[in-house]
């Protein structure tokens, strides 16, 4: 597509040069600036962005995550793997062979909720492409309330990273 437009500006502009200058002198024109165009278009590596509905840029698709929830238990409380105080719907446990620790990802929910998240943390249960959500259960409602919200959530959802 990209090929088609610059193919027809080429001959517009040709065209256009040939009318002005004369033929010759339009065709070398027309050949330079084809010869500049594709020295900028190999030399650029065009990353791959997309544009969403909350003007955050995602990198990269990282596929379908099975998602759980986790809440502090009296061994680990809010530690996690990194240091990083574990923080409600906001930090994450993940197989780190999957997903870097650092990275923040985004998640879009089957009932519209988007969440930004930090991997910061793994489990033994985490392997593969599972994320295990962090849910402050004694400040927000209790285990039951948990279960309430990833059931609306979804537990199953695509995945995009947004920084490493």
């Amino acid at each position: 597509m990209f090929k088609k437009i610059i193919t027809g500006l080429l001959a517009a502009d040709f065209a256009l040069g040939a009318l002005a200058t004369g033929v010759q002198k339009a065709e070398e024109r027309t050949l330079a600036t084809m010869s500049q165009i594709e020295e900028r278009i190999e030399q650029h590596e065009c990353p791959v962005i997309v544009k969403t509905r909350s003007d955050n840029y995602i990198k990269d698709s990282l596929g379908v995550f099975t998602l759980t929830f986790y809440v502090p238990d009296e061994q680990w409380g809010y530690q996690t793997a990194t240091g990083v105080r574990s923080q409600h719907l906001a930090t994450c446990a993940v197989d780190p062979d999957v997903i870097p620790y650092g990275s923040v990802i985004r998640i879009e929910g089957n009932n519209g909720q988007v969440l930004t998240l930090k991997a910061v943390d793994c489990g033994g249960g985490i392997v593969g492409n599972k994320i295990d959500i962090f849910y402050d259960a004694p400040n927000h409602g209790g285990v039951k309330a948990g279960y309430d919200w990833i059931a609306e959530f979804g537990e199953v959802a695509s995945v995009y990273l947004l920084e490493r």
